[in-house]
C-alpha cells in the first residue's frame, strides 16, 4: 500500500510539474509554479528523509530549467526567481516538518504497529485509511471521485457511503469522509456493536489511555474526542472547541445539572432521543452511534454523526469512552433535496392533466396514475388481467378493442413504440376519443426494463376535425352557391378552378370545363372577354402575375346566351411563408345591373340638381360645423357673390356670410340663435333682414333642419331661405290698421270706460280713506303712537299713488301712443302685490298660500296694469269667502307651461254659476258691486297677450287662470 501511495503522490508532481513549467514558458509569469508547488507539499509528507531530499532537487532544477527555457541570464532571473525559491522552500521546510512531527508521535503512540492498521477489536481493522481508488467497487467510483472533487475545491467535507474491497474479495459497505486539500480521507465500517470493544493495555493509565486514542481518530479523522466513564468530557480538538464555541469545562456543566455531554449543544428535537440512547450505553457499555444536529458558535445547527466505543480495563469494566464525530449535513442536506425532490416528482405524475401508467418489459402493468384512475375509474388491479397481463377490456371500446390489443402485444413483441386512438370508457360510463403512447425504457445494451404510456383525451381535437371536415363540405358548397364568380390560377395564370357559378355562366358541362380547364387563360380571354377590353384585362393581369401586385379590373364578360356583362374582377397572391405565390385566388361580381342603377342614379342627381337650382327659393348647404358648401343660384344672385369669394378670409365662410348679409341689428341674434342648433341639433327659425347684392335689406325667413344617419349623427344642415318683405310689409299695414280700429272702439265704449275709471279708482280711494282714520286714531291716542302713524301715512301715500296709476293707464287707452312695458321677472310682481294685500288678508283672516317656481323666465308687462288684476283677482277670492265658516285660504300659484307663464288663483267659497257672463262689464253678483273689474283685468291680459278664464275646483271653491307670453329674443329685438 505505501509504494502504491508513493507511486500515486510521484506521478502527482510529475504531472503538475510540466503543467507548471509550460503555463510559466508560455506566460512568462512564475504563478505558473504554484501546482508544482503543491504537488512537492503532497509529494514530500512521505515519511523518508530519502524523499525529502529527492524533492528538494526537483525544485532546484526547475528553476533552472525555468531560466535556461526563458533565455534569461541568472543574475538578472533573480530578483524574478529568488522570492519564489524561497517560497517553496518555506513550504517544503513547514510540511517536512509537520510530517515528521506526525510520524513521530504516531510511532510514539502506536510502537509497532503498521500504518495500515491502526486499532484492534477481535483481530479485525475497525477503522482504517480510505482506500486506493481501485479498492472502490466499480459502480461507487463515480460518486467517490465527485465527493473528492467537491471536497477539494469547495473545502467542505463530504460524507458519503460506498461499497469497499476487502482481502478476502468481497466488498463491504463503508462510510467515507473526505476532508479538503490537506487531510485524508477515511472509512469507516458498518460495524457490529460487539466488534467496537477497545482492550486497555497493561501499561497505560485510564484517562491518557482513552486521550490516546482520541487523538489517534483525531489524526484519522479529523476530530476525535473522550470521555470518562461517567460521560463526562475529558478531551475536546482546539478547532473542535472553536467551532463549538465551548470548552470541556462548559459542557460538563450539563453533566453537573444532570443532562447528557451534549446537552448545551444538541437539538431540542434530538435531544431526548440522544440522553436516551447515551445512558443506555453508559449502563451497558454497548457503543454509540447516533446521527443529530448540534449548535456551532454561529448559532446555526449542523447534522453530524457521532461514534463513541468504551474503553475497558482488563477486568471488562468501563474505564472510559472515545469516540469521533463526523460532518454528514451536506449529505443530509442532499438526502431531504432527494427526498423532496422526489415528493415533487410523485406529486407531478399524480396530478399532471393525463393518464400515465406503465409496465414491465413483458407488458404487464406496474403502475397507473391518480389522474387515470379518476377519469376512467379503472385501478392497477382492474386492469391487471389474473395471469398478470395488461387487460384492455375494461378500458376500450368494443369496435377498437381489438386493434388496441393487436396494437399493444405487437409492440411489446417487437420493442417499437406503442400509438394508437381509440374511444376510452369514461368513470361516468361515456366514451370519448383517446390518444395513447407508450415508449420503452432501455438500458446501456438496449435491453427493454420498462414501457412507460401516457394517455391524452382527443376527443375535442377529434370532434374538432369532424367538424373541420363538414365545415369543408359546406365551404365548398358555399363556393358553388355564392352569388359570385370565384377561379383560381396557377403562378403562371393557367387556370385550376372555377366554381359552379362560373361554370354555368360560360355555359360550359362539368365535362367541358374539365378540358378548358388546364387550357391557357389566353384562350379563355379570346372567347369570352368584350374585344373592347380584351387588351387592357390582358396586359393588367400579365402585370399583376409578373410583380405578384393585386389585380382590380373591370370588363365585359359574354355570358352562354352571347349577352356581355359588365364584371368587376379582384385576385389576391396566396404566399408561402417565403413570399413565393402558390395560387392565385380570383373573385368576379356582375355588376351590369349595378351600373346601370348607378347610372340611374346619375341621372336622378342631375335632374335634383336642376330642380334645386330653379325652385323659387334660396337653398343653402352647410358642415355639421356650419360652414357652407353649396348656395343655390337663387341664393348666389341674391346675394350677388360666390361662396368662394368668403375664402382666404380671416374667419370662417359662416361667420364672414353673417357679417356681410344680416343686418346689424339683427347679426348678434342670428349668431347666437344658429349657434345653439349647431351645438344641440335643433332646427333653426327666425325672421332677419339681409342685404341684397344692390345694398338694400330685405326681410327673409330662414329655416335649417340637420341631416342625419341612421345613428344619428348629423351629416350636413340643408337651409332654406325665403324672401318675405314683401309679406311683412302687408303685415305691418295690417297691424296698423288694427290699431286704428282698437282706438276708434275704444272711443266708443267712452262711457263704459268710466264706468270703469270710477270702479278701479274706487278702491284705492277706500283704502286711503280707511288708513288715514287709522292714522288719526294713532295720532289720538293717550300716548300717540309716531312710529304706527309714520307707517299708516306711508300706506295712504302708496294708495294715492296707486289711484294715479290706474287713472293715467286707463287714460292710456284713449291716446295714441304704445304703452311702455318693461322685461322683469314676474315673481318680483307677484311679490309685491302680495304685500300689498297682507294686511287685508290679516284683517278678513284669510291665509295666503303662495307658490312660485324657481325657473320663471322674464316678461314683459306693465307693472302697474298686472298688479292691478292680481288685486282684483285676490280681492274678489277673499270676497268670496266671506261666507265660509271653515278656514280661509286663498292659494297663489305661478309656473312655466311652455311658452307661457300661468298664474292660478284659488279660492273656497261658493264656486261659480255663471261663467260666461262674468266677465262682461257692468255684469256682478255683489249688491253693491259695479260688474267692470273683471272686464278689466281680461282687457289688460289679453292686451298684454295673454288670455284670463275660470274654473270651479273639484270640491269647492273657484280659480281664476290667466296666461302671460315669455319674453323672447326675437320679440325683444323687434
Amino acid at each position: 500500500m505505501a509504494t502504491a501511495r508513493l507511486d500515486h503522490r510521484v506521478a502527482i508532481a510529475i504531472m503538475a510539474s510540466v503543467v507548471g513549467i509550460a503555463v510559466a514558458w508560455l506566460t512568462g509569469a512564475m504563478y505558473g509554479y504554484i501546482a508544482p508547488l503543491a504537488a512537492l507539499s503532497t509529494y514530500v509528507k512521505l515519511r523518508s528523509s530519502l524523499h525529502i531530499a529527492l524533492a528538494l532537487a526537483v525544485l532546484i532544477l526547475l528553476l533552472v530549467v525555468t531560466v535556461f527555457l526563458h533565455g534569461t541570464p541568472l543574475p538578472e532571473s533573480l530578483p524574478t526567481w529568488l522570492p519564489l525559491a524561497a517560497i517553496a522552500v518555506s513550504v517544503c521546510a513547514v510540511t517536512v516538518s509537520s510530517c515528521a512531527q506526525g510520524a513521530s508521535a504516531h510511532l510514539r503512540d502506536n510502537p509497532a504497529r503498521d500504518d495500515a492498521e491502526v486499532l484492534h477489536g477481535n483481530g479485525e481493522a475497525a477503522i482504517q485509511r480510505a482506500p486506493r481508488f481501485e479498492a472502490v467497487h466499480p459502480d461507487d467510483r463515480t460518486g467517490v471521485a465527485h465527493a473528492m472533487a467537491r471536497a477539494l475545491w469547495t473545502g467542505v467535507p463530504q460524507v458519503l457511503q460506498h461499497r469497499q474491497l476487502e482481502p478476502d474479495g468481497s466488498h463491504r459497505w463503508v462510510r467515507s469522509r473526505w476532508e479538503p486539500a490537506t487531510k485524508p480521507g477515511v472509512s469507516v465500517p458498518e460495524l457490529d456493536p460487539h466488534e467496537a470493544v477497545v482492550e486497555r493495555g497493561p501499561s497505560r493509565d485510564d484517562a491518557g489511555d482513552v486521550i490516546a486514542k482520541a487523538r489517534t481518530i483525531e489524526d484519522l479523522f479529523g476530530n476525535g474526542w473522550a470521555l470518562d466513564r461517567d460521560g463526562r468530557w475529558i478531551y475536546l480538538p482546539a478547532f473542535a472547541q472553536a467551532t463549538l464555541g465551548l470548552t470541556p469545562e462548559d459542557l460538563n456543566r450539563s453533566c453537573d445539572e444532570g443532562d447528557i455531554a451534549w446537552g448545551q449543544i444538541v437539538h431540542p428535537e434530538d435531544h431526548d432521543e440522544l440522553a436516551r440512547q447515551w445512558r443506555h450505553c453508559l449502563r451497558t457499555g454497548e457503543p454509540l452511534n447516533a446521527e443529530f444536529r448540534i449548535r456551532r458558535k454561529t448559532g446555526i445547527f449542523a447534522w453530524g454523526r457521532s461514534s463513541a466505543r468504551a474503553v475497558r480495563d482488563s477486568s471488562g469494566a468501563v474505564v472510559g469512552w472515545f469516540g469521533t464525530s463526523i460532518d454528514i449535513d451536506v449529505y443530509k442536506r442532499t438526502e431531504a433535496g432527494l427526498r423532496e425532490r422526489e415528493r415533487l416528482l410523485e406529486q407531478l405524475i399524480e396530478t399532471v392533466p393525463a393518464s400515465i401508467w406503465s409496465a414491465t418489459d413483458k407488458g404487464w402493468p406496474v403502475y397507473v396514475n391518480k389522474h387515470l384512475t379518476e377519469v376512467t375509474g379503472a385501478t392497477l388491479d382492474t386492469i391487471t388481467a389474473p395471469d398478470g397481463s395488461m387487460s384492455l377490456n375494461v378500458m376500450i371500446h368494443a369496435d377498437h378493442r381489438e386493434a388496441a390489443i393487436n396494437a399493444y402485444m405487437e409492440s411489446i413483441a417487437t420493442g417499437k413504440p406503442y400509438r394508437i386512438k381509440y374511444r376510452q370508457l369514461r368513470a361516468d360510463g361515456s366514451y370519448r376519443w383517446t390518444e395513447t403512447r407508450a415508449d420503452p425504457l432501455r438500458d446501456e445494451t438496449g435491453a427493454i426494463l420498462r414501457w412507460y404510456g401516457v394517455s391524452v383525451d382527443i376527443h375535442d381535437l377529434v370532434s374538432t376535425q369532424a367538424e373541420l371536415r363538414h365545415r369543408e363540405r359546406e365551404l365548398m358548397q358555399l363556393v358553388d352557391l355564392v352569388p359570385s364568380f370565384l377561379w383560381q390560377l396557377k403562378p403562371d395564370g393557367e387556370p385550376s378552378f372555377f366554381n359552379k357559378r362560373l361554370i354555368d355562366f360560360f355555359g360550359l358541362n362539368d365535362a367541358a370545363s374539365e378540358q378548358i380547364a388546364p387550357d391557357r387563360l389566353a384562350g379563355i380571354l379570346r372567347t369570352s372577354v368584350h374585344p373592347e377590353d380584351a387588351a387592357g384585362l390582358q396586359q393588367t393581369l400579365s402585370h399583376s402575375l409578373a410583380t405578384g401586385e393585386r389585380f382590380s379590373m373591370r370588363y365585359r364578360l359574354r355570358r352562354a346566351d352571347g349577352v356581355y356583362r359588365w364584371m368587376e374582377g379582384r385576385a389576391e397572391p396566396f404566399r408561402d411563408v417565403t413570399g413565393r405565390i402558390l395560387q392565385w385566388y380570383g373573385l368576379s361580381h356582375d355588376i351590369d345591373d349595378q351600373l346601370r342603377t348607378e347610372e340611374a342614379l346619375r341621372e336622378r342627381e342631375r335632374f335634383l340638381w336642376q330642380l334645386v337650382e330653379t325652385l323659387p327659393a334660396m337653398i343653402d348647404c352647410a358642415k355639421p360645423n356650419g360652414e357652407p358648401v353649396y348656395r343655390s343660384r337663387q341664393l348666389r344672385e341674391f346675394l350677388g357673390y360666390e361662396l368662394e369669394e368668403l375664402d382666404g378670409e380671416n374667419q370662417s365662410r359662416l361667420l364672414a356670410t353673417l357679417d356681410a348679409g344680416v343686418h346689424p341689428d339683427d347679426v348678434e341674434g342670428v349668431k347666437t340663435q344658429y349657434a345653439h342648433s349647431l351645438c344641440t341639433g335643433e332646427p333653426y327659425a327666425r325672421r332677419h333682414r339681409l342685404r341684397r347684392f344692390d345694398g338694400e335689406y330685405r326681410w327673409v325667413e330662414t329655416r335649417a333642419a340637420p341631416m342625419r344617419r341612421a345613428d344619428g349623427a348629423i351629416v350636413q344642415w340643408n337651409v332654406i331661405c325665403l324672401d318675405i318683405d314683401g309679406e311683412i310689409r302687408a303685415h305691418e299695414e295690417l297691424r296698423l290698421s288694427q290699431e286704428r280700429l282698437a282706438r276708434a272702439s275704444q272711443a266708443a265704449s267712452l262711457a263704459e270706460l268710466s264706468a270703469s275709471i270710477a270702479h278701479e279708482v274706487n278702491q284705492p280711494l277706500a283704502a286711503v280713506v280707511a288708513n288715514s282714520h287709522a292714522c288719526q286714531r294713532w295720532l289720538a291716542a293717550d300716548q300717540p303712537n309716531i312710529e304706527r302713524a309714520q307707517k299708516t301715512v306711508e300706506r295712504i301715500l302708496r294708495d294715492a299713488n296707486g289711484a294715479a296709476a290706474v287713472v293715467a293707464r286707463i287714460r292710456a287707452l284713449f291716446k295714441q301712443s304704445v304703452e311702455k312695458r318693461t322685461t322683469m321677472p314676474f315673481g318680483t310682481v307677484v311679490a309685491e302685490t302680495q304685500h300689498f294685500v297682507a294686511e287685508e288678508a290679516a284683517r278678513r283672516r284669510v291665509r295666503m298660500d303662495v307658490e312660485i317656481d324657481g325657473d320663471i323666465p322674464l316678461v314683459a308687462l306693465d307693472r302697474v296694469q298686472i298688479q292691478q288684476v292680481l288685486i282684483n283677482l285676490m280681492r274678489n277670492g277673499m270676497d268670496a269667502m266671506d261666507a265660509v265658516a271653515t278656514a280661509k285660504v286663498l292659494s297663489l300659484r305661478v309656473f312655466h307651461n311652455g311658452d307661457v307663464i300661468q298664474t292660478e288663483i284659488g279660492d273656497l267659497g261658493q264656486g261659480i254659476t255663471m261663467q260666461d257672463s262674468m266677465f262682461e262689464p257692468f255684469f256682478t253678483t255683489k249688491p253693491d258691486g259695479m260688474g267692470m273689474g273683471l272686464a278689466i283685468a281680461r282687457t289688460i291680459i289679453e292686451s298684454h297677450g295673454g288670455r284670463l278664464w275660470a274654473e270651479n275646483n273639484p270640491i269647492v271653491g273657484a280659480t281664476f287662470i290667466f296666461t302671460l307670453p315669455v319674453e323672447t329674443k326675437a320679440d325683444h329685438d323687434r
